[in-house]
C-alpha cells in the first residue's frame, strides 16, 4: 500500500507505524516529502497480507487523514528469518555480568545472510553497565555480539565480552 499524507506530526507517524505492525504489517517505510504550497509531507509504504488491507487503510484515513491509498501490485520474496534469545556474559575486571540478548538472523535457502542483535537490548545492557560504573559504547558490543553469535548460537554457549 501507499499513501501520501501531510500535516502529520512525527509522533503521530509513530503510533500510526506502531498501531500497523501490531496488525500485522511486515514492513512500513515512510519518506519525508514536499507536497503542493511547498507543505511538508510524507509517502507512507505499508508491506501488508492481503487479510488485513482493510484494518491497515482504516488506520492511513483515520489516524494520518489519508484522503486515500494505492495497492502496488508486487512480487516480494522473503528471506528466512529466526529469533533467538541468547545469553550474554560481560566480564569486567572483578565482575561478570549476566544478560539476555534477542538476536535474528536472516538467511536465504540456508546461506546465513545477516546477524542483527535487538537494538533495544544493547542499549539497556549498556544502561545497566553504565549505572555499574562499566562503561562499553553500544556499537562496541553490538559489533561483538554479532560476529560471535553465528559460530556459538548453535552450541548454546554464551556470548562473551570483556571490557
Amino acid at each position: 500500500m501507499m499513501a501520501q499524507v501531510d500535516d502529520v506530526p512525527g509522533e503521530l507517524m509513530g503510533e500510526f507505524i506502531r498501531r500497523a505492525e501490531a496488525l500485522g504489517a511486515r514492513n512500513v517505510q515512510v519518506v519525508a516529502s514536499v507536497t503542493k504550497k511547498g507543505r511538508p509531507g510524507y509517502i507512507v509504504y505499508v508491506d501488508v497480507p492481503g487479510e488485513i488491507e482493510s484494518d491497515v487503510a482504516f488506520l492511513l484515513g483515520s489516524e494520518l487523514g489519508a484522503w486515500g491509498y494505492r495497492v502496488l501490485s508486487a512480487e516480494h520474496h522473503h528471506f528466512e528469518i529466526e529469533r533467538f534469545n541468547v545469553s550474554l556474559e560481560v566480564d569486567a575486571d572483578d565482575a561478570t555480568y549476566r544478560f539476555t540478548i534477542r538476536m535474528k538472523t536472516v538467511s536465504r535457502s540456508g546461506t546465513l545472510l545477516r546477524v542483527k542483535a535487538e537494538h533495544d537490548d544493547l542499549a539497556s545492557i549498556c544502561r545497566s553497565l553504565r549505572e555499574a560504573k562499566r562503561q562499553l559504547p553500544v556499537m562496541v558490543l553490538k559489533a561483538s555480539v554479532e560476529s560471535q553469535f553465528s559460530d556459538q548460537h548453535l552450541t548454546g554457549a554464551p556470548l562473551r565480552v570483556k571490557i
